[in-house]
């Protein structure tokens, strides 16, 4: 990972809020959440309509590499995350998380990130097991009692 990319992670604030979405902020959520895809997360963009970055990032995450290859998978997740609850405590100006997270069925963490034209926009990527905070996120996943 270059040092851009260290000194851009070691800001961005990652901190799982306490208690899990109320049915309230699920439904809400469910509602007006959207993902839309980046391309800097994809090594085939081909099926999320998007053009490959005229210069790559070689420090981002890949969807490719968690087998994520359409954007209905993606968008699944997106909706996994929603109704798993796992987000952050930080929230957007209008109150929207502007992390959530989920666990796939490989035990595969994804981190979604509001961003975007829209409020409920999100886009996503795996964390790499690497990432001490795939670890944490794991914990909080199967925590939640479900």
């Amino acid at each position: 990972m270059g040092r851009a990319a260290e000194r851009m992670r070691r800001n961005t604030q990652r901190t799982i809020r306490r208690q899990l979405l109320t049915e309230t902020e699920r439904a809400e959520l469910l509602r007006v959440a959207t993902y839309k895809g980046v391309p800097y997360h994809k090594r085939s963009p081909g099926d999320f309509g998007l053009t490959p970055p005229a210069a790559p990032r070689p420090d981002k995450t890949q969807c490719d590499e968690a087998r994520v290859f359409k954007q209905a998978i993606a968008e699944d997740l997106l909706r996994r995350a929603i109704e798993g609850g796992l987000v952050s405590a930080s929230t957007n100006a209008d109150g929207y998380p502007r992390q959530m997270w989920v666990v796939d069925d490989s035990g595969q963490v994804f981190e979604a990130m509001q961003g975007g034209d829209d409020a409920g926009q999100y886009h996503g990527y795996p964390i790499r097991r690497s990432d001490p905070f795939h670890d944490e996120v794991t914990r909080r996943w199967d925590g939640r009692g479900d």
